[in-house]
């Protein structure tokens, strides 16, 4: 069986995202052409952090939010901040660089979204609210946010201690790959991430080392980053449909479009795996063969990587990667479990 994954021979492969065409119906801000757009915009202007740089007045809010769908609001990211011209990270829909805020002189990272490329604004839109809602110590933190006839500029706060993506390709041996201290440590900090989203009704459908950074060098705390397929989901809410995400950690339900917030948990049961091993439990040539795999729902620990791992780390797996999601560990039930309450 092909165990090639994040850290062998696709090492320089980053991980193809699922996005769907229509989202329709589901959760927070809808298409900016519905008829409550103007107090959907109004609302999330209100909850953004304020800039020097906002529209005063009902009659220009009106003409602004024609060039300005997202915010609501005219602003000029330059006015408030210097950014340098060096990027630091580049994805489908923008770059990311350094800035500085001219007052202040705090070191920031400005994400610049081309809204040419977007195919629907109003996600980009429920994107910037979640951020500006979301306040704990282990999620990425906006600052600001600005918006002008060709970008969305978000700032947040810098890290520096790169992907978690690479801190596995750089240790992954035939041996393994991080030590169960190392993984256990950020699988917790994880966790309590992902209980503070699932409390707040807040589904990531992302999760995975990609979108894991490293707050600074020395490693010791991490950040969960890119809300860009996350959305609302209220307890009772009729379970959601569209299969987004990236392949390898995509739950089984999720695939059958029928599913909650417990397919994070399934991707935090797949991150622990590879962080473990070097190697994803569910692989394939393409998506569709991991996503057969998935379906499947069969993995295994296999002796070379796995013999020098604890029944415990083993066990703490098993119970985030169980097909049923109604069997699955949430958030909470997880963080109590042996593997990571007694570390």
């Amino acid at each position: 069986m092909c165990r090639a994954g994040p850290a062998s021979s696709r090492r320089n492969r980053r991980h193809h995202v699922v996005r769907p065409i229509e989202d329709d119906g589901e959760g927070g801000y809808h298409s900016v052409k519905d008829n409550n757009t103007t107090l959907k915009l109004r609302a999330l202007q209100q909850s953004l952090p304020q800039t020097t740089s906002t529209t005063s007045s009902s009659s220009e809010y009106d003409v602004t939010r024609t060039k300005c769908p997202v915010t609501g609001r005219l602003s000029n990211v330059l006015d408030d901040y210097i950014i340098f011209s060096s990027v630091l990270g580049e994805g489908h829909y923008g770059k990311v660089r350094e800035c500085i805020h001219r007052r202040t002189r705090v070191v920031h990272a400005c994400k610049s979204i081309d809204k040419s490329k977007i195919g629907r604004l109003d996600h980009l839109q429920r994107e910037v609210h979640l951020l500006s809602v979301t306040n704990h110590h282990g999620i990425m933190k906006m600052v600001d946010c600005y918006e002008d006839a060709e970008h969305v500029h978000i700032i947040t706060e810098k890290y520096t201690g790169g992907e978690l993506f690479d801190e596995i390709s750089e240790n992954t041996s035939p041996n393994g790959c991080l030590s169960e201290e190392k993984t256990f440590g950020i699988i917790k900090s994880l966790l309590e991430s992902v209980n503070y989203l699932h409390e707040n009704d807040i589904v990531h459908r992302d999760i995975k080392p990609e979108n894991i950074l490293f707050e600074s060098e020395q490693k010791d705390a991490i950040k969960l980053i890119d809300f860009g397929l996350s959305r609302r989901h209220e307890k009772g809410e009729a379970s959601m449909s569209n299969p987004v995400g990236t392949a390898y950690y995509m739950s089984p339900e999720l695939l059958k479009g029928n599913y909650d917030k417990s397919c994070d948990i399934w991707s935090i049961g797949v991150v622990a795996y590879i962080l473990l091993c070097g190697y994803p439990p569910f692989n394939g040539d393409n998506d569709n063969d991991i996503f057969e795999s998935i379906k499947r729902g069969h993995f295994d620990f296999p002796n070379q990587a796995w013999s020098n791992k604890s029944d415990l780390a083993k066990d703490f797996i098993k119970c985030l990667l169980r097909r049923d999601p109604r069997k699955r560990f949430t958030a909470k039930e997880a963080s109590m479990h042996p593997w990571i309450a007694n570390s």
